[in-house]
Parts: structure tokens; sequence; C-alpha cells
């Protein structure tokens, strides 16, 4: 039989497996504003904060669907102008994996 404290240990776990992820992801998203060492930046469900003609001067669309967009600048303070422009969360987008910035060949 499965007791409380059980469940309780396991609510415990849970809560803090996913308050050390978001910790890791707004921290990612904080540290990228400051230093903004990434070849581009990734937002999150792009469609509900702005449409794709609705990007600051200077700001290159690499990637953009419903789930996610890839953008990049040559300019520097980039990633404050989409902060500015209305998304919530800009995360440094890698050049290889699921997420990549690389247009496929």
């Amino acid at each position: 039989m499965i007791t409380r404290a059980a469940i309780n240990g396991a609510a415990g776990f849970v809560a803090t497996a996913i308050a050390i992820v978001l910790f890791w992801y707004v921290a990612m998203a904080a540290v990228f504003r400051v230093t903004e060492q990434a070849p581009g930046a990734l937002v999150l469900f792009p469609d509900r904060h702005l449409a794709a003609g609705q990007l600051p001067v200077g700001i290159t669309i690499l990637k953009w669907n419903s789930y996610f967009a890839v953008l990049a600048s040559d300019r520097a303070g980039y990633v404050g102008s989409l902060y500015g422009a209305g998304f919530p969360l800009v995360f440094p987008a890698i050049s290889s994996g699921c997420l990549s910035y690389r247009i496929p060949a």
C-alpha cells in the first residue's frame, strides 16, 4: 500500500525537479540577454506574441512555425529588442540538435 509519506516524498521530488529545470532555463535566458553569445535566438510560441512581419529592424528569421522561431541579427542589442517587441523569454539557439538554426541541405 502506498503511504501518505511516500506520496509527499514523490511530490516533493517532482516539485524540486521542476524548480531546477525552470531555474536553468530562466538563468540561460538571463545570461543570453546580457552576453548575446549565440549564433541565433530561439523564442517559444512566437505567434502568441508577435507576427513575423512585426519583428524589430535588423532581425532575420531563420525558422518560424507555431511552436518556435529561430531569429538572428548582426546588431548588438538584438536580444533586448526581442524582449522589447513582446517575447517573454529569449533563449540562445544552438547550431546542432533538433532545434538548430541550420537549414537542411
